[in-house]
This record gives structure tokens, sequence and C-alpha cells, in this order.
């Protein structure tokens, strides 16, 4: 969950004029309910490289059979039984890895905190079936943290091209934007989703 107020968005308004616009117009975001690292990534897992409405699907299959997202939960079913509601195998093999990783202290989710977001994403990368966007999505909503922007991440880029007009987003003009909203580029990144997912025609 991404806390943030009126200095965050004073901040960004004062940054860029497109960015004050959108602010205005959407006002202040209030996210969802806070899962665990564990449960994020389970999520995450499940939904990569899929829709958001079949990786909807697939997650409430795995909610039926194994219940709330433990590792206990997960280890109480084997990646056959997981691949059986539609799974990939090589994600299901992925879910009790992680699960078996998490129970046996092989993975600390709670030492996140004390790291930089550097480090934190390092981390995350090294649990197979994790990549760099999960990893830094897990950064962002999970653990809250404020400064995460996300090349990889086709929402964002979606929402900046369509609030600034762009006809592309280079890798260079988004780095440009990152230093400038740093360091709240989380809350900007809200934003950005939002015009991305706006159907309405934006400015």
């Amino acid at each position: 969950m991404i806390a943030y107020g009126q200095k965050e968005m004073d901040y960004l308004a004062g940054k860029d004029p497109v960015m004050a616009k959108l602010i205005a117009h959407y006002g202040h975001f209030k996210r969802g309910v806070e899962q665990t690292v564990f449960s994020s990534l389970i999520t995450h897992i499940v939904s990569q490289m899929l829709s958001n409405k079949v990786g909807a699907v697939l997650n409430g299959r795995l909610h039926a059979l194994v219940g709330a997202y433990t590792p206990e939960g997960i280890l109480r079913q084997t990646p056959a039984a997981i691949k059986g509601i539609g799974i990939s195998r090589r994600k299901a093999d992925y879910i009790v890895g992680l699960a078996r990783g998490t129970a046996d202290g092989r993975y600390d989710f709670d030492g996140l905190e004390g790291m930089t977001d550097a480090e934190v994403v390092a981390y995350l990368c090294q649990i197979p079936g994790v990549g760099k966007w999960t990893a830094e999505m897990i950064a962002e909503f999970t653990l809250g943290r404020l400064d995460i922007f996300s090349y990889g991440d086709a929402a964002l880029r979606g929402g900046m091209v369509k609030a600034h007009g762009f006809k592309t987003l280079s890798k260079l003009r988004f780095e440009r934007y990152r230093k400038k909203y740093t360091p709240y580029c989380s809350v900007a990144s809200l934003y950005y989703y939002a015009v991305n997912d706006d159907d309405e025609a934006w400015l």
C-alpha cells in the first residue's frame, strides 16, 4: 500500500505541469488492502504473462484449493495438484519452491524493511519465477516504497504516452521523468495507471 498525502502531491505537481493536471483531475488515491510479501509473490507468479481476467480466475482457483496464501497451505498440495487447476507446471514448481524456501527460512521477508529499494529488488529476483518487474511491484505496492518507477511496466508506460501525447517513449525519456519525480516516483505512477485505464480522451 502506498501511503502518501498532500506533501507528495504538491511536490509532483510542482515538477511537471502534466502531472499537476493529473493530480487535479483524479485527486488522492486510496489503495486496497495490503498483502504479505509471500502472498503478493504467489499472486504475481500465478498472473505472470496472463491477462488480468485470467490471472484473477486462476488465483481464485488456487485460493479455493489452498485457502489463504501461506507456505503451510501451499505445501499441503503437490505441484501436480496445483497444475490441475490450470496453472502451468513451471509456475506450479515456482509456487511450491517459494513456499518451501519460505518455510525453511531460506527467504526472510522480514529483513526487506531494512533494505534499500535496489537491495529489495535484487533479493526478490533471486527467487525462481520472480523477475525484475514483479520484484518492483512488490516493493511498490506491498512494501509501500515511494520511489519505484518500473520501465518494465506496460501500464505505466502507456499512461505516460497517453498523458503527455508522446508518439514513443524511449528509455532515455523515461529516465528523465524518473529523475524529475524522485523521491515520489511510486506516487506519480498511480496517476499514470489511472489515465492509462481511463476510457476517456485525456486533456
